[in-house]
């Protein structure tokens, strides 16, 4: 585990406080979670716009040559 000092908003703020004692957790674990949600939904907003631009042809893939290229295979 890591220490990082952030700078919210008041409003955020209040609002974990809020989500800590309605939980019966610590602020941190709020915070903790709320980061590793955000980071998924971020993950899956990469990958369908990924799948779009496949999709849509505007992203024409890897060969499965290109690919072992890419990783030095």
């Amino acid at each position: 585990m890591v220490r990082r000092n952030i700078i919210i908003s008041d409003e955020l703020d209040r609002a974990i406080d809020a989500a800590a004692r309605h939980l019966g957790s610590k602020r941190s674990v709020i915070v903790g979670k709320a980061l590793s949600f955000y980071l998924d939904y971020l993950d899956l907003e990469t990958a369908v716009e990924r799948a779009r631009k496949y999709e849509t042809g505007e992203d024409k893939g890897l060969s499965a040559e290109q690919l072992r290229t890419e990783l030095g295979l």
